[in-house]
């Protein structure tokens, strides 16, 4: 087996935002730490499945809980100040613009759905999801 080579340093990805008042702001997305993807894992109670067109599917069990973009982008956009940004401000962005951050920030986490491709493909057989 190959070395396998890791930095701790969180992965970040820089977002411009413009204001109402037409003043951009430098945001950033920062990749989720172990802990909050555990926290964020452990609010669902589903089951990933992959279909036969290759996509995966998350199927809800009992006591499924939906965990908006808004709440998952509330762990990982920081502001100017190297704040989390708050699930109220969040909450009155574009809903499109909240897509496309929540689709990028699952990307940098790794969570995306062609992480969990390559997580469920690499776990076959050994008795691991690959998500935590």
């Amino acid at each position: 087996m190959k070395e396998l080579k890791f930095s701790v340093v969180l992965k970040e990805v820089p977002v411009l935002l413009t204001g109402k008042d037409g003043v951009e702001k430098k945001f950033k997305l920062r990749e989720l730490t172990s802990t909050q993807r555990a926290i964020y894992n452990e609010s669902f109670d589903i089951k990933v499945e992959l279909m036969d067109d290759g996509k995966a599917k998350a199927v809800a069990g009992e006591g499924f809980k939906t965990y908006s973009a808004k709440q998952f982008l509330a762990m990982c956009l920081y502001d100017e100040e190297d704040k989390l940004v708050k699930e109220e401000i969040i909450g009155g962005y574009p809903a499109s613009m909240v897509g496309q951050l929540h689709a990028a920030a699952l990307e940098l986490s790794g969570m995306d759905e062609a992480a969990l491709i390559k997580a469920k493909n690499a776990s076959k057989g050994s008795g691991s999801s690959g998500t935590e």
